[in-house]
C-alpha cells in the first residue's frame, strides 16, 4: 500500500491535548502520510507545538490563519491536501496506531468510495461506544455496502471516524459548512448517498474525547443559544429537500427523518430548560415547525424518552417538558422526582410520568484492598434521584454461562444529605470472600454488575473501576487456578480465572489504555 493519505488537523486552542494527538497520528503504522496542521487563530500557544513536532516529522505541515471556524479549515485542508485518501482528525482526539493501515487496505481492496470504522469515546475514567452505534448496531461486521443496503449508516455523521477517497468529495463539490454549527451535516450524508461502495471495517478506528466539561450545565447553556438550534434545524431541512430532490429511495429519506428527530430531541428539547427565557418562544416555535415536516409515523420508531418528549411537544404540555428537561440536565432547585415503592415517578402539571427506565445507577471502585483471604472494595455508588437508600442487586455475570452469582451486600453511607435528592450520591464498601463464592473448577471471566432492587424498569449497568485501585496487582492463587481483578479497556470491572502455564487475552484488556494517562 503506496497511496498518499492526508490528515488534516484543525486546531483552536487545543493546547491540553495537541501532544498526544499529533504523537497518535506521526505514529500510525501506516506511513504514507502528509498531515496538514491549519492553526485557526488559536491564542493559546498551541503552534509552538505544532512546529516541534513539524520540525522532527517532515510529513507535517504547518499553516495559521485568523479565526475562521471549523468548517472553513477543514475546506481548507482539503484543499491543500495531495493525497488519494482524506482522513480529519480533530485536535482533541486520537487515532489507534493501526487505524489508517486498516481504513487504507479495506478501501483499497475494492475501491470504496471511503471506509469507515468503530468509534470509542473517552476520558480519564473510561471508554464506551457512543449510544447511537450501539442503538443502531453499527460497524459489527467487515463488509462492502451502500446506502440503499444499510440506511442506519445516516445514524453517524461524523466526518472523523472515516477514510475519504478526495476525488468522491472533489468530484462532487461537497464541502464544510462555513460558518454555522454542524459543519459536518451536511457533507457526510450527501457523502454517504453519492458513493458507490462503502466498505465497513470492524475494528476501532477513533477516540473520541469527552471534554471533562462537556456536561457542564452553564457550558452547555452557552451551547444552547438560539442559533445553534436553528442552525441544526436548518441543516437537516436542507439535507431533507436534497434527498427529496434526488429521488432517493423511501428508505434513506425515512432513515435520516429518524436520524433528525433523535438529533433534535436529544442534543436540543433535552436542554429545554437551558434556554434563555427570552428566546423560549422562539425556539419552540422553530421546534414545533420543524417536528411538523416530520411523518408522525417516525415517532413511532423513537426509544420510550425521546418519544416523551416528542409527545408533550406535539401535545403542547411545555409545563411538563420544562420539567422534564431539569430532571435530565439536573438543574431543578426543588424535588420532581418522587421515589415510589417500586419506580421514580415525575410530577408534571398535567400527569405523572414514570422516569425509572430514564435513569442507570453508577457504580465506581476506588480501592480495592487485600484483607488476608477477602478483597475490600470501596467507592461511590450514584443513584440519579433517590431521596432513600434503595435495596440494590451486587453481582457477577459469567461471560461464557451467562449465569449470575449474588455477591455480598453493600454498606451504604449517604455522601450529601442535605441535597435536593438524599440518596443520589452513596459511599459503599463490599467486602467479598472471592474463593467462597466461585467455582474453581473451570476457567472463565466474571463481570460486576449493579441493578437497583424492587424497580422492574432498571437497568442494570456495568461497575467501573478506577485505574489507581489497580495500580497494585490483585490477585489469589487456588491450586492450578489464578483469580485476577483487572480494568477492561472500557474501564469496568472484571475477574478473570486462569489456569497456570495457558496463554490467554487478558493482558490486551489490561490498563494499557490509561497507563499514559496516570
Amino acid at each position: 500500500m503506496r497511496e498518499l493519505v492526508s490528515i488534516i488537523i484543525p486546531v483552536f486552542n487545543a493546547l491540553p491535548y495537541l501532544e498526544e494527538c499529533l504523537a497518535s497520528a506521526i505514529n500510525q503504522s501506516y506511513r504514507q502520510l502528509e498531515i496538514i496542521v491549519i492553526d485557526d487563530g488559536s491564542t493559546d500557544g498551541g503552534i509552538r507545538v505544532v512546529k516541534k513536532y513539524a520540525d522532527a516529522d517532515s510529513r507535517i505541515q504547518v499553516h495559521s490563519q485568523n479565526n475562521h471556524g471549523l468548517g472553513y479549515t477543514r475546506n481548507r485542508g482539503i484543499a491543500l491536501s495531495k493525497g488519494k485518501y482524506l482522513f480529519f482528525l480533530d485536535a482533541d482526539d486520537i487515532i489507534p496506531p493501526h487505524a489508517i493501515r486498516s481504513l487504507v487496505a479495506a478501501a483499497e481492496r475494492k475501491n470504496a468510495d471511503y471506509a469507515v470504522g468503530q468509534v470509542l469515546r473517552f476520558n480519564e475514567r473510561r471508554m464506551y461506544v457512543p449510544v447511537r452505534h450501539l442503538e443502531f448496531n453499527m460497524y459489527r461486521k467487515a463488509e462492502m455496502t451502500t446506502l440503499s443496503e444499510r440506511p442506519e449508516l445516516l445514524q453517524d455523521s461524523i466526518a472523523c471516524n472515516k477514510l475519504w477517497k478526495r476525488s468522491l468529495l472533489v468530484d462532487h463539490n461537497l464541502s464544510f459548512t462555513e460558518g454555522k454549527y454542524y459543519e459536518d451535516l451536511a457533507l457526510t450524508m450527501k457523502a454517504a448517498v453519492l458513493s458507490k461502495k462503502i466498505q465497513i471495517v470492524d475494528e476501532v478506528v477513533y477516540h473520541w474525547r469527552v471534554r471533562e466539561d462537556e456536561d457542564n450545565p452553564s457550558i452547555t447553556q452557552q451551547q444552547m443559544k438560539l442559533d445553534n438550534t436553528r442552525h441544526r434545524l436548518e441543516v437537516l431541512a436542507e439535507n431533507r429537500r436534497w434527498l427529496l430532490g434526488s429521488q432517493n429511495g423511501k428508505g434513506i429519506i425515512e432513515a435520516h427523518d429518524l436520524k433528525s428527530l433523535l438529533d433534535v430531541l436529544r442534543l436540543h428539547v433535552t436542554k429545554f430548560a437551558l434556554i434563555k427565557q427570552e428566546e423560549k418562544q422562539k425556539w419552540l416555535e422553530l421546534i414545533s415547525a420543524f417536528l411538523k415536516s416530520i411523518p408522525e409515523a417516525t415517532a413511532n420508531k423513537l426509544p420510550d424518552k425521546e418519544k416523551m418528549m416528542y409527545t408533550l411537544l406535539k401535545e403542547g404540555k411545555i409545563n411538563d417538558l420544562y420539567r422534564f428537561s431539569e430532571m435530565l440536565m439536573n438543574t431543578e432547585k426543588i424535588p420532581t422526582v418522587y421515589q415510589e415503592q417500586n419506580r421514580f415517578v415525575l410530577k408534571g402539571k398535567y400527569e405523572e410520568y414514570d422516569v425509572t427506565s430514564y435513569f442507570k445507577p453508577i457504580m465506581i471502585v476506588e480501592n480495592i484492598e487485600e484483607q488476608g483471604k477477602l478483597w475490600r472494595l470501596e467507592g461511590q455508588l450514584s443513584i440519579p434521584k433517590a431521596s432513600h437508600l434503595p435495596e440494590g442487586k451486587f453481582y457477577v455475570r459469567d461471560r461464557a454461562a451467562k449465569q449470575e452469582i449474588l455477591l455480598a451486600s453493600l454498606q451504604l453511607k449517604q455522601t450529601a444529605p442535605s441535597g435536593i435528592y438524599p440518596c443520589e450520591e452513596l459511599h459503599f464498601i463490599a467486602v467479598l470472600d472471592i474463593v467462597q463464592l466461585f467455582n474453581l473448577d473451570q476457567e472463565t471471566i466474571y463481570d460486576f454488575y449493579f441493578q437497583l432492587a424492587a424497580y422492574p424498569l432498571s437497568d442494570s449497568a456495568r461497575i467501573r473501576v478506577l485505574p489507581a485501585a489497580l495500580k497494585v496487582k490483585k490477585e489469589v492463587k487456588k491450586g492450578n487456578i489464578t483469580l485476577s481483578l483487572y480494568r477492561t479497556q472500557y474501564g469496568n470491572l472484571s475477574l478473570s480465572f486462569l489456569k497456570k502455564g495457558l496463554k490467554h487475552s487478558i493482558k490486551e484488556r489490561a490498563v494499557t489504555f490509561f497507563k499514559k494517562r496516570e
